[in-house]
Order: structure tokens, then C-alpha cells, then sequence
């Protein structure tokens, strides 16, 4: 009897290894399916750089050349890497031109000045500037928003983001209720 139960337990034990042999690989396949084939541009209000996705990061390119060779190749020489400086805190690669060490910081510079619609609902619409967040519910503030990236009057909480980022509800005068209205929308 105990001989029986040893070779079943046996058989068990060989049949969860095989299936934890084969697991990684079906992980691995599922992670490169799901990783992106080719870097995608992103439409943004900044002439002077382009702003790929590719692999869930962002990466921030100024110069033609290196568009173009990235485009093909998916790769950038050198880079300055900033963690969770993107609008869904993905992680931002910038591009790094040795001789000039100003480049970077004029390309870091353009990137934060990108307002970046987050979400938007029947409720309020919710951007992305300047690492902090701004909560709009009116349709004529958020038209004027995205075009001067400027609101009027706001209440700030500090902290309040998903990634800590200080969040921003507008303030209407004519309508008292509608930063609170806002606020519990946006944190619920």
C-alpha cells in the first residue's frame, strides 16, 4: 500500500514540474505579444520634439536624424532616463547629444510644457501639466485650458494624485458646488 501511494504521489510530482517547465515559456510568449512591435508617434502641441511609445516608456527625440534612426532601429545611443515623468507615469527616455549638454534639458524642458488629456467623462476632464493634475467640468473652461493651459480659480489639493501628484479642481463662482462635485468624481 505505501509503495502505490509513493508511486502516485511520484507521478503528481513529476506532472507539476512539467507543467512548471512549460509556464515560463507560455508567460514569455504572452509578454512579447503583448510588447509593441514598432515605435508609435504621438500627436503633441510641440513642434521642436516627437514623442514615441514603444515597450510602454516614452521616449522624447528633437533631432531628425535620430527620428529617423530610432523609427528604424528602436534604440537611441545615448539617453537621460527619468522614472514615472510620463502622464500614465510611464518612464520617459530623452534623447542625449554629448556635445551639447543643454539639448537635454531644452527636450525635458518641451515635454513638461505638453498638457496631456488623462480621461474624460460626463462628468469632468482631467489633464496632465506640468507634473500636476488639473480637473476641469466646464466645456468652455476646458476648451480655454487646453489652448492657455490656465485656470482661473482652483482649489489644490496636495498629494492627491494616483502617483502623488498635486491635484487642481476648477472653481466656478456661479457655481459653488462644482469643485466639491469635481473633487468627489475624481477621488471616488
Amino acid at each position: 500500500m505505501f509503495v502505490k501511494i509513493l508511486m502516485v504521489f511520484s507521478v503528481l510530482l513529476c506532472g507539476v514540474g512539467c507543467v512548471a517547465q512549460t509556464t515560463p515559456k507560455a508567460v514569455e510568449s504572452a509578454s512579447k505579444s503583448a510588447v509593441e512591435e514598432r515605435p508609435v508617434e504621438l500627436n503633441v502641441d510641440q513642434k521642436e520634439i516627437a514623442v514615441y511609445r514603444y515597450n510602454n516608456r516614452l521616449y522624447v527625440i528633437g533631432d531628425e536624424e535620430t527620428k529617423a534612426a530610432f523609427v528604424a532601429h528602436k534604440h537611441l545611443p545615448y539617453t537621460k532616463t527619468t522614472l514615472g515623468a510620463g502622464p500614465q507615469g510611464e518612464t520617459v527616455i530623452y534623447e542625449v547629444k554629448k556635445k551639447d549638454p543643454a539639448y537635454t534639458e531644452n527636450l525635458m524642458e518641451k515635454f513638461n510644457e505638453i498638457a496631456w488629456m488623462l480621461e474624460s467623462n460626463d462628468i469632468y476632464t482631467a489633464w496632465k501639466y506640468k507634473g500636476r493634475i488639473f480637473v476641469i467640468g466646464d466645456a468652455t473652461m476646458n476648451e480655454k485650458f487646453s489652448t492657455h493651459k490656465h485656470l482661473p480659480y482652483t482649489k489644490t489639493l496636495l498629494g492627491a494624485g494616483p502617483h502623488g501628484e498635486t491635484v487642481i479642481f476648477q472653481v466656478d463662482k456661479k457655481n459653488p458646488e462644482l469643485a466639491s462635485t469635481l473633487e468627489n468624481a475624481y477621488l471616488r
